[in-house]
């Protein structure tokens, strides 16, 4: 196997999304799977051809769900009511509207304190814990002019979290997002400083399998990554993502770059059966 450095050494210089590990990874994938791949847009949409099969990926998003699947999984509330009507262990979301003072349908002193954050964006940004009556209305009017809707959960004491990714119920990757001990940081993503950690115990793996299955069966797709974190032991779905981004877990080393490849592989070769 050829490391990532031989790769990218190997290679003309890139600049922008050209730059991504995700392009050498999905290079490297169609190549082995005895396709050619194009690129369009500045590396953001890959045209992938073998024989008579084509295959278009956008962004992180493969041609293996159903569009409507994947966007009940961008949706933080559509997609943790269907899996608690499933019976998925996760973290309800509910949708906010922005006029939510006008017609509430809660009793926010009561939920106090809860997590706000965009209900389809990912990667942590613009996430925040909010505490009072007046933090909550100073965000609700800072957010909502940028995003379509906003989502709040409940504020829990999060004691690890989990990425499982999976394709058609089968566990391809596992890490523990781990924050430096000395940050005042409080959430686990990468964006934001955590560390990944892959998963080498059988049994957290097997936990993560079963429960990210469960989370992928309940939505209705085949290629995802799943968030799972613990709060007093117990495992709770955090999110689910319909696209697959390991581009920040992909510099963290040389075997990390492995994994990546390894998945992206996988994905591709599904594509073109």
């Amino acid at each position: 196997m050829t490391s990532p450095s031989s790769v990218m050494d190997a290679d003309p210089p890139r600049s922008g999304l050209a730059d991504r590990h995700f392009v050498r990874h999905l290079e490297n994938a169609v190549a082995e799977a005895g396709g050619t791949i194009a690129w369009h847009a500045d590396h953001w949409l890959a045209e992938i051809r073998r024989d008579a099969d084509r295959a278009l990926v956008l962004g992180y998003s493969f041609p293996l769900n159903n569009v409507a699947a994947a966007k009940i999984a961008d949706d933080k509330a559509a997609s943790s009511t269907l899996m608690r009507a499933a019976g998925v262990p996760c973290l309800q979301q509910s949708l906010l509207r922005a006029a939510w003072r006008g017609n509430r349908q809660v009793d926010w002193r009561a939920e106090l304190p809860i997590v706000l954050k965009p209900n389809a964006e990912s990667g942590g940004r613009d996430v925040h814990r909010v505490h009072t009556e007046a933090e909550l209305d100073a965000l609700v009017s800072a957010l909502s002019p940028r995003y379509r809707a906003l989502a709040w959960s409940p504020l829990l004491d999060v004691e690890d979290e989990f990425r499982a990714v999976l394709l058609d119920g089968e566990l391809l990757l596992a890490y523990r997002k781990v924050r430096p001990p000395d940050s005042q940081e409080w959430r686990h993503n990468l964006h934001f400083g955590a560390v990944p950690e892959v998963c080498g115990d059988h049994r957290t793996k097997q936990g993560l399998a079963t429960l990210g299955r469960s989370a992928t069966d309940a939505l209705s797709l085949r290629f995802a990554t799943v968030d799972i974190v613990t709060v007093q032991g117990d495992p709770l779905v955090l999110e689910v993502n319909s696209g697959v981004s390991l581009e920040r877990f992909s510099h963290h080393g040389e075997e990390n770059f492995r994994l990546a490849g390894r998945v992206y592989g996988d994905a591709i070769r599904a594509c073109l059966a």
